[in-house]
């Protein structure tokens, strides 16, 4: 066709004809109008100045041939009916389209077919043109599932009834190219046309098919004997029998039965493998579970049946004995292991024990293959060969007894002894000296000695490191230089450390050697005396009489003792005793005597109020034959004695007296209050 008419669409009244000016390179409008691959359209104009002289001769000018017009094998058709065929007639782009007064149809033919397939009409008018929107919405419809015939007279402007147009969908799809540039500038002036080559879907798509599981089995069975482990695998095929993608996954619960691969996607294959383990003769029941999104999940009931073996078990062990070594009082020897395993059939439940204490083993029991840690604990054993035993017990099975041997060896000895040497000194007769301490560093047990009768030891033995205490006992020993050793043992090595003790020979004096006292009786007692001691040892003093007394009694090395007369306890007259003073088997003397004169003048009785303080320790009484001049006190009363008699008091003579107190420091109080007594 001319360039002047490939754009234009539209239909004339006056041509009877539907007219549609196709451009090859744009296929997008192939379902409104595109023939099947045998069809031909011929477009007819009867007033055209070149006539066909046979309704089966088209010209080839006027026949749009079907390659140009469909890409489809299943257009649309555009079917127009009349009783009576018309000749085609060949239509000239430069000839103006003029209305019509007779009719004229369109006939589509396609090759070798004798009916007739075309769209006809009559019109009853003229210079009628249709818009394109109508023409649209009278074409869009046929576009669907279902065919529509619409009315001739609406499309066309004609009010005769008799004409129509039919459109008769195929079944097939249709196919589209790419729009060249034209068919983008003739859709963007004709916006239904858009519609048109592209018109919406009206029929939503069908549901995809939904997959469904397959399996190749509905039921798997196993069976074994007790103690065989697996029976064979069995296979287990999941395929999908329905539509779309099968997405499975398989699932078992029973531990003894496990799925080999466990998920997959659409056909595949599941290794099912049965684990009988130590399960106990019976018949074992669970089921596989293949699920998939979308699907109904199948189940696949599993059985098991576990059956007596038909040999019973065997213990075998490995190695068959044992032996540990360790030294005497080093760590334990290292852990050693025995294998434990069935050479039988069946399930071997076996239990393990040993019959001495310085073996351990662990685990005591077990079920199939297993194996024992046996560990020596020597502890306190000697050096020696021990043996013992362990026992592999099981139901159904002989035992078997695995020898074990323990050898303890002495250690290599190690002894020393702290200080190197020991020095005792003491006096004859005097109080041991202070013990001393020996420290032992020892890898084994020892014992130790002493060479002397004046030293002892304590302990004599032990175990590893210690200490000992050397003790000393000067009556065992003589004046002079004492020599001692002592000896410590262990693991056939000794070792020595000299111990020498001095004694020195007692010496001891008293001096003065007598102690003279006169005092007259009732009156005070005569003042202390003192004996000085001196000694190079330890000492004791001790008198024969009850008016004397020793402070202190006893003492070390130099000293002083105070003797004290008491008259009280004395007799009128002379009174004597002897002090004895002791040290290291030395003895010294010291003599003492009293005189009491009997009272030969008049006395007085003086009593006082008593001194409450705590710390008292007497009193002292003064008196003096003028009142206020007093000079040492006549007499001591000790303790809280609150009486004193004053005797020897001389007639025609004025006697004055005051009392003071004084305590244990020998702090002494102010006089009391002075009394006076005049003797006539």
């Amino acid at each position: 066709m001319s360039q002047k008419i490939q754009r234009l669409l539209f239909l004339s009244a006056g041509m009877s004809t539907l007219v549609f000016v196709y451009e090859p390179e744009i296929p997008l409008i192939q379902p409104a109008l595109a023939a099947t691959d045998r069809d031909i359209v011929a477009v007819g104009q009867n007033n055209s100045h070149e006539k066909s002289q046979g309704s089966t001769q088209l010209d080839r000018k006027a026949i749009l041939r079907r390659s140009e017009l469909t890409r489809t094998s299943t257009p649309h058709r555009l079917l127009g009916r009349n009783a009576s065929p018309q000749t085609p007639v060949e239509m000239n782009n430069n000839v103006p389209l003029q209305p019509l007064s007779s009719t004229s149809q369109v006939p589509l033919s396609g090759s070798g077919d004798s009916q007739s397939r075309g769209m006809s009409s009559q019109f009853s008018n003229t210079n009628t043109l249709v818009p394109s929107t109508q023409l649209l919405e009278t074409m869009r419809p046929g576009l669907g599932a279902a065919p529509v015939t619409r009315d001739t007279s609406t499309l066309l402007g004609s009010t005769s009834p008799t004409s129509k147009a039919v459109a008769a969908p195929m079944a097939s799809p249709m196919q589209t190219r790419t729009s060249t540039g034209p068919m983008r500038r003739l859709m963007s002036e004709m916006p239904e046309l858009k519609q048109l080559a592209a018109p919406p879907n009206s029929n939503p798509a069908s549901p995809l098919p939904k997959p469904a599981i397959g399996v190749s089995s509905s039921r798997l069975s196993f069976s074994a004997q007790q103690g065989d482990g697996r029976p064979a695998t069995q296979t287990l095929t999941v395929t999908n029998v329905g539509g779309g993608t099968l997405n499975w996954n398989a699932a078992v619960t029973a531990a003894w039965l496990t799925l080999s691969p466990a998920s997959g996607k659409d056909t595949g294959t599941i290794a099912v493998t049965i684990t009988a383990g130590s399960l106990a003769i019976g018949t074992y029941n669970t089921a596989i579970i293949v699920n998939a999104p979308g699907a109904t999940a199948v189940t696949i009931p599993v059985n098991l049946t576990v059956e007596a073996a038909s040999v019973p078990p065997v213990i075998r062990t490995s190695p068959t004995s044992l032996s540990f070594t360790a030294v005497q009082g080093d760590s334990n020897p290292s852990t050693q292991t025995v294998s434990i395993s069935n050479s039988g059939g069946g399930i071997l439940t076996w239990s393990a024990s040993e019959n001495v204490s310085w073996l351990g083993i662990s685990p005591a029991s077990g079920t199939g293959n297993g194996s024992i840690a046996a560990t020596a604990v020597p502890g306190s054993l000697v050096p020696g060969t021990y043996n013992s035993t362990i026992t592999i017990s099981a139901t159904n099975a002989a035992s078997v007894s695995i020898p074990i041997t323990l050898t303890v060896t002495a250690p290599s000895t190690t002894v020393t002894l702290n200080p190197s040497s020991l020095t005792f000194s003491g006096i004859q007769g005097g109080a041991n000296p202070a013990s001393q301490t020996v420290t032992v560093n020892s890898n084994g047990n020892w014992t130790a000695s002493s060479s002397a009768a004046w030293l002892t030891l304590n302990p004599s033995s032990g175990n590893g490191n210690g200490s000992i205490a050397a003790n000393v006992a000067l009556s065992s020993a003589a004046v002079g230089s004492n020599n001692a050793t002592i000896t410590v043992t262990s693991g056939g090595v000794s070792r020595t450390i000299s111990v020498t003790l001095t004694v020195s020979a007692a010496s001891l004096t008293a001096s003065p050697t007598s102690l003279t006292y006169t005092a007259t009786q009732g009156a005070a007692n005569p003042s202390p005396q003192t004996i000085t001691i001196s000694s190079n040892g330890t000492w004791s003093a001790s008198d024969g009489a009850s008016w004397l007394s020793l402070s202190p009694a006893s003492g070390s090395n130099n000293g002083t003792i105070t003797a004290s007369v008491n008259t009280a306890t004395a007799t009128l007259g002379n009174n004597s005793t002897t002090i004895t003073v002791t040290s290291g088997g030395i003895t010294r003397t010291v003599n003492v005597t009293l005189t009491l004169n009997a009272p030969s003048s008049s006395s007085v009785t003086l009593t006082w109020n008593p001194n409450t303080e705590s710390d008292l320790a007497g009193y002292k009484v003064y008196r003096a034959t003028s009142s206020g001049t007093y000079g040492a006190p006549i007499a001591t009363v000790q303790g809280n004695t609150t009486s004193y008699i004053a005797t020897g008091l001389q007639f025609g003579t004025t006697y004055f007296f005051v009392v003071t107190a004084y305590d244990i420091a020998g702090n002494e109080s102010a006089y009391s209050n002075e009394v006076s007594k005049s003797i006539f």
